[in-house]
């Protein structure tokens, strides 16, 4: 059996946490610079917000309402979902983190279900603060389509979905473009064939679909039938690591572009020391404002390094070589990013012969030193002389809340 965990309204719950003053109002999440509602309470929803609707279309209703608006704040939600996930991999081995709020977990068949479930989502609550959303079923599949009945319901939020007539009740209502994994193409084409629902697809001929269309759809329906052909993942290395931001003000000068993109290498970096990964080369993207009726532009350049790292410095150098190669003057840049690439284990690097031991030595005591630095005293205590002190300012956040949880200024005063 598989169980997924779901966190109900992530961002939202993360903030209601710590700002309890906001509970039982409508409170919106909004995207970098302020742009789209990306996370809604449930009053936000009752009042008809759509979820990636432009906040300046629904100020006004939000306004209306008493409702809040939160500018988001990335570094409390990666903190807040590492908390969740400790807590569901301290119980369970096979855990696959699907995504920031969801993780799929393998769970014995002969366990209770309910109380299983219950007990989880009820540890999570107490221990973290968030809500949860659980559905149980024979595979990953259902397990989706169990969690977002799950989600529907007032108490409880669990749903077990391993009989053949619940599955079947629930699935009749279900519409193709609400099953985990069907497409807008194949949804398409499986109207044309008369196929609408959820329910319509499972009793399809296996051997048909997989003809007309792939493998993948087909393994869907075999997964609607309750046969599990979609495993438990396991943690991989990422092949690359990818960090970009759109500012809120058009930039032009260099200087500051290096500034800011040296935050991006020094994030990576963290990202790339985490999953125990180095790398060997970096890729700068740079480009102006696509809404702008002058020509747009958009250029790239790798830079490979001498030896595979996972220091900072060494990409922030080759970073400002890129920079020079695409950067031209007279545009004025609304996007940078910067992504690692050729990303390999410690373990699996090939050994160089004219390396210096000693050096690669020390290099790696001195990153493990500055990464218990800033864990301990907060993110940024020190940082490379090349980078912003404050690398987000570059972006609209106009009513981010504190970092409650990983921040020693902005820890909670109780009086």
């Amino acid at each position: 059996m598989y169980m997924l965990v779901d966190c109900d309204n992530f961002f939202v719950s993360c903030e209601l946490i710590f700002q309890p003053k906001l509970r039982n109002r409508p409170v919106v999440v909004l995207s970098g610079n302020d742009g789209c509602v990306i996370s809604r309470s449930y009053e936000a929803k009752k009042i008809g917000i759509q979820m990636c609707a432009p906040y300046f279309k629904v100020e006004n209703l939000l306004k209306l309402h008493n409702g809040v608006a939160v500018s988001s704040n990335n570094e409390l939600y990666s903190d807040i979902s590492n908390r969740v996930m400790s807590i569901i991999k301290e119980q369970y081995r096979d855990v696959e983190i699907y995504s920031i709020d969801e993780a799929f977990v393998k769970i014995n068949d002969y366990s209770n279900y309910q109380d299983t479930a219950l007990f989880l989502r009820n540890k999570i609550l107490k221990d973290v603060g968030v809500s949860v959303s659980i559905g149980v079923a024979k595979s990953k599949t259902l397990c989706k389509i169990a969690g977002e009945v799950a989600k529907a319901k007032q108490r409880d939020k669990v749903c077990i979905l391993d009989d053949d007539k619940t599955i079947d009740t629930v699935l009749d209502t279900l519409e193709l473009g609400k099953i985990w994994g069907v497409g807008k193409n194949s949804i398409k084409k499986l109207n044309y064939l008369g196929l609408f629902t959820a329910l319509e697809l499972k009793n399809a001929n296996a051997g048909f679909i997989r003809k007309n269309f792939s493998i993948s759809l087909e393994k869907t329906l075999l997964e609607l039938r309750q046969y599990s052909c979609i495993a438990i993942r396991e943690e991989k290395l990422q092949h690359s690591i990818i960090y970009s931001r759109t500012f809120e003000f058009e930039i032009k000068n260099l200087t500051k572009l290096k500034q800011i993109m040296s935050g991006f290498i020094d994030v990576a970096c963290l990202r790339l020391r985490q999953q125990q990964g180095i790398a060997s080369g970096v890729i700068i993207n740079l480009q102006s404002n696509r809404f702008k009726t002058d020509e747009f532009y958009d250029n790239s350049q790798l830079v490979s390094l001498d030896r595979a790292s996972c220091n900072p410095a060494k990409f922030i150098k080759a970073m400002e070589f890129g920079v020079s190669q695409i950067y031209k003057p007279n545009i004025w840049y609304k996007k940078a990013g910067i992504t690692l690439t050729s990303i390999e284990t410690n373990c699996s690097a090939q050994n160089n012969f004219f390396e210096n031991k000693l050096v690669n030595g020390n290099e790696k005591k001195l990153m493990a030193a500055y990464d218990i630095i800033n864990e301990k005293l907060g993110k940024q205590t020190i940082f490379l002389a090349s980078q912003m002190s404050d690398i987000k300012s570059y972006v609209k956040r106009k009513s981010q809340s504190p970092k409650f949880s990983t921040s020693w200024e902005d820890l909670l005063i109780v009086k």
